[in-house]
Formats: C-alpha cells, sequence, structure tokens
C-alpha cells in the first residue's frame, strides 16, 4: 500500500497557508456576526455583549500563552502570532460554547486547547488533535453546569435527548417538539438558542460551499461526513418503524432533524476540514470523514 505523507498543513497547490487563514478566519465571523444579529434581536443587548465577552477573553488567553511561549522559545514575539494563527482556534472554540458559559470557563478551555493541544507539540502545523476540539471537551466534562442564566430556554438536542430519547415516534409528537423552535425552518436558520454558534445550519452550509469552490476545504470531507450521517439515521428510522411527518417519510425527516440539531453541520465546515489535524490524500480524508 503507498501512503502519501508531507507535514502538515497538507497544502498542495498554490493556495497560501495565510490566505487559507484569513478566508477561514472572516467566514468564522460572518457566523459569529449572525450571532450576535440574532441573540441581540431575540435575547437583547446583554446576550449579544456577552457572546463578544467569551471571544475577547478567548482571543486575549490565546496571544497571552503564545506570547509568553515565543519568549520562552526565544522567537520574535509578533511573526510568531502572525504565524501561528492562534485567533482561528479561539473563534471556533467561541462559537462552539453556549452563550451562557462563564468567561472563566472559556478562559481556562482555552488554556487547554492552545498550551496543551497545540504549543506543547510545537505549535501550529505539529498538533496531532484539534485545539478547539480539546478545549470543547474541557467545556463538556468540566463546566457543563456553569452558566450565567442570560438565556433559560433548553436546546433542541437537549429536549429531544431527554424528552424523546432521540425517537419522536409519530407526527403528533414531532410537531410538539418542533413548535418549540419555529419548525424544520426554525432550525435550518438557527433561530434558537444552544451554542454561539453551531446553530446556522443553513448560513454555514452556504459559506461550506463557498470555502470549496476555493479550495480553502476539501469539499469531499463535510459531504462524506454529513452523507454518512443521512444514511447511518435513515436505517435507524427504517429499524425502529417510525411514522412518517406529514407526508414525509420518516427515513427522510429523521437524518434531517440529527442534521439541524446540534453542530453537526458546524463541525462538518470547520472542524473536521483542518488542514492539520485531518489525512493528506484524498481517499484518506474520506475514510476519516
Amino acid at each position: 500500500m503507498k501512503f502519501t505523507f508531507h507535514v502538515s498543513p497538507s497544502i498542495k497547490n498554490n493556495l497560501s497557508t495565510q490566505r487559507i487563514m484569513k478566508e477561514l478566519s472572516l467566514s468564522l465571523l460572518v457566523v459569529f456576526v449572525a450571532a450576535l444579529i440574532y441573540y441581540a434581536s431575540a435575547w437583547g443587548a446583554s446576550a449579544a455583549l456577552h457572546c463578544i465577552l467569551l471571544l475577547a477573553c478567548s482571543l486575549i488567553t490565546t496571544f497571552v500563552c503564545e506570547s509568553i511561549f515565543a519568549k520562552i522559545m526565544k522567537k520574535d514575539v509578533k511573526t510568531f502570532l502572525k504565524s501561528s494563527f492562534g485567533w482561528v482556534t479561539a473563534i471556533i472554540l467561541t462559537l462552539m460554547v453556549p452563550v451562557n458559559m462563564s468567561c472563566y470557563a472559556v478562559i481556562i478551555a482555552t488554556v487547554f486547547a492552545i498550551v496543551l493541544a497545540k504549543l506543547l507539540f510545537g505549535g501550529f502545523g505539529q498538533n496531532i488533535f484539534n485545539p478547539a476540539a480539546v478545549g470543547r471537551a474541557v467545556i463538556l466534562q468540566a463546566f457543563t453546569g456553569v452558566s450565567v442564566g442570560l438565556i433559560s430556554q433548553a436546546t433542541p438536542t437537549t429536549v429531544i435527548a431527554s424528552t424523546y430519547h432521540w425517537l419522536p415516534s409519530n407526527a403528533t409528537v414531532l410537531d410538539s417538539f418542533l413548535s418549540q423552535y419555529g419548525g424544520f425552518a426554525g432550525l435550518a436558520l438557527g433561530t434558537y438558542p444552544g451554542s454561539i454558534g453551531e446553530t446556522f445550519s443553513i448560513l454555514i452550509l452556504i459559506i461550506g460551499v463557498v470555502l470549496a469552490l476555493r479550495q480553502i476545504i476539501d469539499w469531499r470531507v463535510p459531504a462524506v461526513y454529513l452523507g454518512t450521517i443521512f444514511v447511518l439515521t435513515a436505517v435507524v428510522a427504517a429499524i425502529t418503524g417510525i411514522d412518517s411527518y406529514h407526508g414525509i417519510p420518516a427515513i427522510i425527516w429523521y437524518p434531517l432533524l440529527h442534521l439541524l440539531t446540534g453542530g453537526v453541520i458546524f463541525g462538518a465546515v470547520f472542524m473536521l476540514t483542518d488542514p492539520v489535524t485531518s489525512p493528506t490524500s484524498a481517499s484518506g480524508r474520506v475514510v476519516f470523514a
């Protein structure tokens, strides 16, 4: 078997790392602005300001950690920060945390993401884990009960998992669930509280298409990942025998429900396509996805 290998990030064309990270940063900020608009209009200025504060905490923590590391390694701080792209990790991590998350939790998670998951491996291009994913794991394990109490509405994922055990059995039950979030359209548009940037499924898909067309990300990864989830959940729907929904077969609406709740699409576009921690070859990326 022939293996393809070279040092990450895996770039095979005239795209520069600077350009990739610049366009990725702009794309993430578009999602963040959409989140600010939603939370400001639906929950008030305090919710939007808290989102900004969380991002500021993560960015400042990132720059402090990387500056200290650069000093220790006797590198020029400005040059190191420009080539480390730590702000990308900070933005992604902030978009993945709930709007109710406290600042100190985000700061601690950022330290784990930047120091343990990135810098200790040698910095950008040498880390074996996605730093933002490590930070998110810290949030899930240590700070799930931490809340500043800005928003009290439960997320769709929490409700469908705890109340319906992921199997709303008929149209009446599904209508009861969807009515809390504006139906399938509300789930797709992201007009409900959750992780700051993960709910805007349609917007993220559009951004994903643009990034794929500009060759910033490999389209195979999100396409195969989302397609696999669709197929597997369609099989679950067929096996469990759940009902159709207003004429839509369960093998269609049930997979859509999984794709539109939680951070599935956000992960497909912004996490799995990470050029450092994803495989080099096209076939490897398909298997990975």
